[in-house]
């Protein structure tokens, strides 16, 4: 198999370790070896990202890696369509799935600034249906009944925002992923003609996994704070993100609907038999959907199209301390709410802020990312992180689920990237 690699240099100003400092300008050109990369930084990512797509596990692939004021390294490799043999190349667009949660949080944040919500709000006072909820004790999988009881409280925001509200995935709570699929609760995508609001309110009739902030369940609290953006702005979240967090930071290739971009949307891929096949489109999960007429199902949790160079320019704005090229997005001050380490003890994994991972010290791997390092991914094999202690931002995607191979590929990657540095 050919294998195609664009490569791609620019100079970006980034600051500190922590956000703050000052904004950034325009994208420059650089090497790698000029913040501090030793030269096998590119010939390395090239033989593994080559080696991955030869062996039939990736598709393709496009990285940035950005430091100490410089996007040294923006690559692609492979295929956007294996079968029709289209290369892959840094503008096309990706389903970036979870790393759609940052931005949503970020723009409860943006309306937390504006002294439009609190944090301890409760949900039912933008979403009715989210009163008086319920707590799943018990449900029988061969009649689909199940029993209840009354939570301790309500949800709010904040529960939403650090995932301890009791709302799950079907893979992180196959009884409520039950339930979910009984009254049409999409994960990430939806039928055409289908809007947030009344799934929202389905979702608040459902019983939780567990007590609002008991503990840490991964699941559709961002979606539900996507209807809570709706609800408060007036606008559909797709129109809110575009108006207040897109235009100003020139995310021209972001968006939950982009209409006629079918030639820049990476084909999703999964594997049959050990081979890599395409996702066939179907009527409740149409992988085209987003570029088609009639998309209005904006998934805060999971539903955005983007690039590297776009999902880049959101993390550099964090690092700017909510600023890009002067135009400052939100106070320094509320955004610490995204830096800060506030879920405590309810999550064993790591630790967690308003909208990222963080990166604990008893977590940290000799030659990965550090401590204090935010991070997330998709589930379709996308990937970011800040490492503030070295400067450092990495964005990789590629499209494919299910996958045998993802940890082997985000492992090798990121370990490459520290052995350069």
């Amino acid at each position: 198999m050919k294998l195609i690699s664009n490569l791609l240099f620019a100079l970006f100003l980034i600051t500190g370790c922590t956000p703050g400092g000052e904004s950034a300008n325009d994208f420059r050109f650089s090497t790698p070896e000029e913040p501090g990369f030793s030269s096998d930084l590119s010939a390395g990512l090239d033989d593994f990202f080559n080696r991955v797509v030869e062996e039939e596990k990736i598709s393709g692939a496009v990285a940035l890696i950005a430091r100490d004021g410089a996007i040294v390294l923006e690559q692609s490799w492979g295929w956007q369509n294996v079968e029709d043999e289209h290369p892959m190349e840094i503008h096309h667009l990706f389903r970036i799935a979870s790393m759609t949660k940052a931005i949503t949080s970020f723009a409860i944040l943006q309306l937390y600034d504006e002294g439009l919500l609190e944090f301890d709000d409760a949900v039912e006072m933008y979403i009715p249906e989210f009163a008086d909820p319920t707590v799943l004790t018990s449900f029988d999988r061969e009649s689909g009944s199940y029993e209840f009881r009354p939570a301790s409280r309500s949800i709010t925001l904040h529960d939403l925002l650090l995932h301890t509200s009791g709302l799950a995935y079907s893979f992180t709570h196959p009884y409520l992923g039950a339930l979910y699929s009984t009254r049409e609760i999409p994960a990430i995508l939806a039928k055409r003609g289908v809007t947030l609001e009344p799934v929202m309110a389905r979702l608040g009739e459902i019983p939780l996994a567990h007590d609002p902030g008991a503990r840490y369940t991964y699941g559709l609290s961002s979606d539900v704070l996507g209807r809570v953006v709706e609800v408060v702005s007036g606008l559909t979240l797709a129109d809110y993100v575009d108006k207040h967090i897109f235009e100003p930071l020139g995310m021209n290739d972001t968006g939950f609907y982009l209409h006629g971009r079918q030639e820049d949307l990476t084909t999703l891929y999964t594997f049959q038999n050990g081979s890599l096949v395409p996702v066939p489109p179907g009527p409740s999960f149409n992988t085209d959907a987003q570029v088609e007429d009639g998309y209005t199902y904006y998934a805060g949790g999971a539903g955005l199209l983007s690039t590297a160079r776009d999902y880049f320019t959101f993390l550099q704005m964090i690092l700017n301390g909510g600023e890009w090229n002067g135009n400052r997005i939100i106070s320094q001050k509320v955004l610490e709410f995204m830096t800060e380490d506030l879920v405590g003890d309810l999550w064993d994994d790591d630790g967690h802020s308003y909208g990222f991972a963080i990166r604990r010290d008893e977590h940290a791997v000799e030659g990965k990312r550090p401590p204090c390092t935010l991070y997330w991914g998709g589930a379709f094999q996308t990937s970011y992180w800040i490492d503030p202690a070295n400067n450092l931002i990495v964005v990789m995607k590629t499209q494919m689920t299910n996958s045998p191979y993802a940890r082997e590929i985000n492992d090798g990657f990121e370990r490459i990237i520290y052995s350069a540095l």
